[in-house]
């Protein structure tokens, strides 16, 4: 009778067992397409009654929010086993019914950051036990070992993994003395870790740790698809109705662009006609008068100082002609506002006594429109404004 039981139920337990593997499988294959920095930080369930174990005493502590509180201790040192059984007890039962968790002493936890190729991804714990003997003193027959992967490296096809590594003396001793008095805690984690917040690290031995049962898979299965549907349609209603709103807008959008496309070919007109308009003018107001620069080459020559010829050619004015003092000409036309650059084009040629002949040039630079009408305007406000004169009032019955 026992074997025919024990045939019955075998395919059931291999197909949920083939189940269970699959949604594995399937959740990790989920997980790769997450980004790393979106994944919840690992944390133990939040209503939990805490143990401590020490040499000389066993502390129990009730989670309260992100903190630990104290519920009681017993002394291990004092007194027989059944009276520390029966103060445990109370302890109990004051804290209250709910999972048990194990709080390890930080000093015997070692964290290391190491890198693996990103290929260990889909055997990450396996690789992890591979690589303990190689960056900790420990082997994996040695410590209890739990890890977070940090970041992926896709370019690098690097993973950076964080480990937790704790003899397995500072897990099994407490352990054995909690099993002693019936509690088998579901998580092991360091103190600070717990309130932190963050994530907590698991050193709880691998054939202790909670599974995670079939009915509470198919449950996350189906909040996972129906979560995935409701995305889906969010994305989508949206998509559907800007769709029916584009189309409405076709019509207008098209009359607008050929009336944008006539405006801008009417622009680029009037700018054309406006750039042969003015070219002219533009021309004349930035170029100096003829008449000015004759006035400004006669007031800078010297009086000993007389022209043979003078030619204004585009941008460049030059002149030749007999000085005495050919060596300040230069500097008397670098001080011009109407020309720049003067320089001599031929050598000076010795005539008669210290006379000489020379040959110069300057260039004529373009004057600076918005510079000279800010100079105009400044020159303006420093005139004093004319005066009025007051009109003479005639008395009355003066004759005319």
């Amino acid at each position: 009778m026992a074997s025919t039981f024990s045939s019955r139920h075998r395919p059931r337990a291999r197909s949920r067992f083939s189940l269970a593997r699959f949604f594995g499988w399937w959740g990790r294959e989920l997980a790769a397409w997450v980004p790393v920095a979106w994944w919840p930080p690992k944390r133990p369930p939040g209503r939990m009654v805490w143990f401590d174990v020490a040499a000389d005493a066993l502390r129990v502590q009730r989670a309260k929010g992100r903190t630990l509180e104290l519920v009681g201790q017993i002394s291990l040192a004092d007194g027989d086993e059944a009276d520390r059984k029966i103060a445990f007890d109370a302890l109990i039962a004051k804290a209250g019914s709910a999972p048990a968790g194990l709080v390890l002493p930080a000093d015997r936890v070692l964290y290391k950051d190491i890198e693996l190729p990103l290929a260990a991804r889909e055997n990450l714990a396996q690789v992890v036990g591979f690589e303990l003997g190689r960056h900790t003193p420990f082997t994996a027959d040695q410590a209890y070992v739990d890890f977070r992967l940090l970041r992926e490296d896709l370019s690098a096809q690097r993973l950076a993994v964080r480990i937790g590594v704790v003899p397995r003396s500072a897990v099994d001793g407490p352990l054995a003395q909690l099993a002693a008095y019936g509690i088998t805690p579901v998580y092991a984690a360091v103190r600070d870790e717990i309130e932190s917040g963050g994530h907590c690290f698991d050193f709880l031995p691998p054939h202790l740790r909670p599974k995670r049962g079939v009915a509470r898979l198919w449950l996350s299965v189906a909040m996972a698809a129906l979560t995935l549907a409701l995305f889906a349609a969010l994305l989508a209603i949206p998509l559907w109705q800007k769709r029916e709103v584009v189309i409405a807008l076709q019509p207008i959008e098209l009359e607008a662009r050929h009336a944008a496309e006539h405006v801008a070919e009417l622009r680029q007109e009037q700018d054309r006609l406006a750039g042969e308009y003015n070219f002219p003018i533009e021309r004349k107001l930035v170029t100096p008068a003829r008449l000015a620069l004759i006035e400004d080459v006669t007031r800078l020559l010297p009086d000993d100082t007389w022209l043979q010829e003078l030619d204004i050619h585009g941008n460049e004015l030059t002149m030749q002609g007999n000085t005495h003092s050919s060596a300040k000409l230069v500097g008397l036309f670098e001080a011009s506002h109407l020309m720049a650059d003067a320089h001599f084009k031929a050598p000076l040629v010795k005539v008669l006594g210290n006379e000489e002949r020379f040959q110069l040039a300057a260039a004529i630079p373009s004057i600076d429109l918005a510079r000279a009408i800010e100079a105009q305007r400044k020159l303006l406000e420093k005139q004093p404004a004319p005066h009025k004169p007051r009109a003479v009032r005639k008395k009355r019955g003066a004759k005319s």
